[in-house]
C-alpha cells in the first residue's frame, strides 16, 4: 500500500500531458504487485496491445508493411524533456530522444557537425570562413608596417636625381648654347638605354629607371623655373639621390621637407607647443605610429627654411611612418644700432590649420 500510495502522490504532482502518456503506456515498475502475481505476464493496456512503444516503428501483421510511430521525433523530445525535468526519465519507453541514448551516440560518433571534422570547412558563408585568415595577415601587416616604411626610406634614399637619369650634368646644361636640344638629346639616349622594348639586355628591375622617371627628367629640366626650384631642393638635400654623381644625400634625422609636392595625413602645429631638448637641442614630437620622437628637428633646419624661404613654416616627416607635421614660426630681425647690421631671431607665432 505505501508504494501505491507514492505512485499515487508522484502521478498527482506531474503535468497532464506526461501523466495521460504514462496511463496509457505504463511501465511494470510502477504496477501493483498484486497484478503482477496474478497474472501470468505484465498486463497491457488498449493502448500497448496495439502498440508496444509508441516511439519507434512498428510492423502491421497483416500486411507486413511498416508505420511510422506513434509520435513524432518532436513529441518524444518534449516528453523526454518534460519526463527529465519530474525525474521520471527512467519511466519513460526506449527512444532516441533519452538523455543516455543521446549522450551514448555522442560519445561513440561524435560531433556530427558539417565543418568541426579532420579536413572539412566551416559553416557559414565565404567571407566567414575566411574572416580568422584575413585577420592574421592584417594582424601580422600591422606588425611589420615599421620595418616596411624603414626599408621603403631606404630604397628611396638610392634613387637617381634627375640628372642622373638623363646622364648630363648640370654644368653641361648652363654652359650649353641650346639646353633644350641638349636634354632632348639626352632624353633620347636615356629611352634608348632604359626602354625595355628598344633594349631587351636593360630591363626597368636591373636599371631601376622607368619610362615615367625619364620623362618627368625631361619636363621639369626643360622648365627654367621648375628646374631652379628643383637645383634648390637638391641643395638643401630635400630630393633622395644616388650614392654616385652630384647628388645629395638624403639627411640621416628624419627630413625636413619645406615644399614637398604631396604630403599626406599633415598636422598644423605652432613651434612653441613642442618638446625641447636642452641637451640636443631639438625640438621633437611623438607620432600617431608609437615612435616617441617621430618628429624630429634643430636650429639648423630652421636656419634653412629661414635662408630658402624666408621663415614661416617648417614641415617635417615622421622617421617611422608617412605622416608629416607643419611647424608654423616667424622671424624677427633685431637691428644691431652699432653696427647697422641685423640678426634674424626665431619666434614662434599662431597659426590657424589649413
Amino acid at each position: 500500500m505505501a508504494a501505491a500510495s507514492q505512485h499515487i502522490k508522484l502521478a498527482l504532482s506531474l503535468p497532464p500531458r506526461l501523466r495521460t502518456f504514462l496511463a496509457r503506456y505504463p511501465p511494470a515498475s510502477i504496477l501493483p504487485a498484486a497484478s503482477l502475481a496474478a497474472a501470468e505476464s505484465v498486463p497491457k493496456t488498449a493502448y500497448q496491445e496495439e502498440t508496444p512503444n509508441p516511439f519507434l516503428p512498428t510492423k502491421h501483421p497483416a500486411t507486413g508493411k511498416w508505420h511510422d510511430p506513434k509520435y513524432s521525433l518532436r513529441r518524444q523530445a518534449e516528453l523526454v524533456k518534460l519526463a527529465r525535468e519530474h525525474g521520471v526519465e527512467e519511466l519513460l519507453p526506449y527512444t532516441p530522444k533519452l538523455t543516455e541514448e543521446r549522450i551514448r551516440k555522442r560519445v561513440e560518433l561524435g560531433l556530427r557537425v558539417k565543418g568541426t571534422g579532420v579536413g572539412q570547412q566551416v559553416k557559414g558563408h565565404k567571407h566567414e570562413r575566411h574572416l580568422k585568415n584575413r585577420m592574421e595577415k592584417r594582424r601580422k601587416a600591422m606588425l611589420e608596417m615599421p620595418d616596411l616604411i624603414r626599408e621603403w626610406k631606404k630604397v628611396r634614399e638610392k634613387m637617381p636625381t634627375y640628372y642622373e637619369i638623363l646622364s648630363i650634368s648640370q654644368t653641361a646644361i648652363d654652359t650649353s648654347e641650346d639646353g633644350k636640344q641638349l636634354l632632348k638629346r639626352a632624353y633620347r639616349r636615356a629611352l634608348l638605354k632604359h626602354h625595355p622594348d628598344k633594349n631587351s639586355t636593360s630591363s626597368h628591375s636591373q636599371s631601376g629607371v622607368s619610362v615615367d622617371q625619364i620623362s618627368d627628367a625631361l619636363t621639369v629640366l626643360s622648365d627654367p623655373s621648375r628646374r631652379q626650384e628643383y637645383d634648390r631642393a637638391l641643395k638643401l638635400g630635400l630630393l633622395p639621390s644616388s650614392s654616385g654623381g652630384g647628388g645629395v644625400q638624403a639627411p640621416s634625422q628624419p627630413q625636413a621637407q619645406y615644399q614637398p609636392e604631396f604630403q599626406t595625413g599633415i598636422e598644423n602645429v605652432d613651434l612653441d607647443d613642442l618638446d625641447f631638448d636642452e641637451q640636443d637641442q631639438n625640438w621633437f614630437r611623438s607620432c600617431r605610429c608609437g615612435n616617441p620622437r617621430g618628429y624630429l628637428f634643430g636650429e639648423a633646419d630652421l636656419e634653412e627654411a629661414i635662408e630658402a624661404y624666408g621663415g614661416g613654416e617648417l614641415i617635417v616627416g615622421c622617421a617611422d611612418c608617412s605622416l608629416w607635421l607643419r611647424v608654423h614660426f616667424a622671424v624677427v630681425n633685431d637691428e644691431d644700432g652699432g653696427g647697422g647690421g641685423a640678426e634674424s631671431h626665431v619666434k614662434t607665432t599662431t597659426a590657424a590649420a589649413t
